[in-house]
């Protein structure tokens, strides 16, 4: 049971994330306004990074029933599972306020202290998305060498 729940976690996790971000949202700015397809695909990503989170949690208890957090610590596998459930929390919680700041002409502390514009800051939210699913693919490989090796 605990096996097929990591599964849907990983599923869950993986899938929203590559289908959002690199099938639905280039879809969404192909054929609707940009602002349009901006709110849309804003309101998506936010889903994404909830679905990420609970995923996470669900592996990290699964992880320390099974080995308490010897699971992660010392693993590549809990190495790649850091990496993108920090990138996770970053993107959602430092770099899309300062984006949707950008957008309503608000104002963010980090776009104060370090400037730059949309662009700038749409390029380093979409290079932290494709890090956290190119460390959720690598612990997706680690994870299933170790089932494998069991």
């Amino acid at each position: 049971m605990r096996h097929f729940l990591e599964t849907i976690a990983i599923v869950a996790w993986l899938g929203s994330l590559t289908v959002v971000g690199y099938l639905v949202a280039p879809v969404l700015f192909q054929n609707l306004p940009k602002m349009k397809a901006g709110d849309i695909a804003g309101q998506l990503f936010h889903w994404v990074s909830y679905i990420g989170l609970i995923a996470a949690a669900v592996l990290i208890f699964s992880g320390c029933l099974k080995q308490g957090f010897k699971s992660f610590s010392g693993s590549l596998k809990g190495v790649f599972m850091a990496i993108a459930l920090c990138c996770t929390i970053i993107n959602e919680w430092i770099i899309t306020p300062v984006i949707v700041a950008l957008k309503t002409n608000g104002k963010n502390f980090l776009h104060q202290t370090v400037g730059g514009n949309f662009a700038m800051w749409h390029g380093v939210s979409q290079m932290i998305y494709l890090i956290t699913a190119v460390s959720l693919l690598l612990f997706v490989i680690f994870w299933a060498r170790e089932l494998k090796n069991k």
